[in-house]
């Protein structure tokens, strides 16, 4: 063959990509029945009769009563009393760390970036001017801190999951500053450090 196609190749070739229809027939065979449907990749297999119910983790989750939204699908809403405290939110910043040595500075060995995905540690450091530390609480969970003292009220979730039983707190008398370190857990921490 020297690679030229003739009309009827390529005639062939269409009739076999897009098969015919015939609009033009009276028969009842050729209309389209009610409650027929297209076949789809679906409908390869055992059709199972009856209820489908999936398992494993993408399985329908099923509403308590008359509920629509499962109680996993909806986020905790803040408490009234953490909306409405009355009391002044102080100054804050967060500031991310990382470990580094001499091989990451000057070699570049570990593959550390600059960037916060090579962070290890999250530092925040709260103002509270005109408190005493005895008067001030601390709260630090894996995704909130919670700072709370008869003038300030500081409910601020992290951005990244932390581990607080790494964690460290320090109190700045001369500023009546509180610095807290947070040993940060991610998923890629592994693959990043």
């Amino acid at each position: 063959m020297d690679g030229c196609f003739s009309f009827n190749d390529i005639k062939s070739l269409q009739q076999l990509i897009a098969p015919p229809t015939n609009n033009d027939s009276d028969s009842e065979d050729d209309l389209p029945q009610a409650g027929a449907r297209k076949l789809g990749p679906g409908d390869i297999g055992k059709r199972e009769s009856g209820n489908l119910e999936h398992s494993g983790p993408h399985a329908a989750l099923k509403g308590e009563g008359d509920n629509i939204w499962h109680s996993s699908e909806v986020a905790a809403a803040p408490a009234a009393a953490e909306i409405f405290d009355p009391r002044e939110v102080p100054e804050y910043e967060m500031k991310f760390k990382q470990a580094v040595s001499t091989e990451d500075v000057f070699l570049g060995m570990n593959g550390k970036t600059p960037g916060t995905a090579s962070c290890e540690w999250l530092t925040v450091i709260v103002k509270l001017p005109g408190e005493p530390r005895e008067k001030v609480e601390l709260s630090v969970e894996s995704e909130l801190i919670d700072i709370r003292s008869p003038r300030y009220r500081l409910h601020l979730p992290t951005p990244h999951t932390t581990d607080p039983h790494n964690s460290t707190a320090k109190w700045h008398t001369d500023s009546s500053t509180l610095e807290i370190t947070l040993k940060l857990t991610r998923e890629m921490d592994l693959i990043n450090f």
